[in-house]
């Protein structure tokens, strides 16, 4: 996903430029070389959307797990000492 971002918003960043430039009347050469630097721009800015993105899907995903299935979680206070937690559940 994070690629086809990138991808996506780079060709588009380069056909709108290519477009825009040739219906200016700009020269050929001028209206590629801003279309290249286009393309390389909004390529970055996609993939950065894109791992942005990708992220936020991860995050939720992970969220929604939890609370379907809160059991499969290991307890999160495994580190305090065995007198502790004895003490602790004692009193439940």
């Amino acid at each position: 996903m994070i690629r086809l971002c990138g991808a996506a918003l780079g060709l588009f960043a380069f056909a709108v430029t290519v477009f825009l430039g040739l219906a200016a009347g700009n020269p050929v050469p001028s209206t590629l070389s801003r279309a290249l630097g286009a393309l390389f721009i909004f390529c970055g800015l996609g993939l950065l959307t894109g791992w942005v993105a990708n992220r936020v899907l991860d995050e939720h995903a992970l969220r929604r797990k939890r609370e379907m299935f809160p059991d499969e979680d290991p307890p999160a206070d495994n580190k305090q000492p065995d007198g502790q937690r004895k003490a602790e559940s004692a009193a439940v």
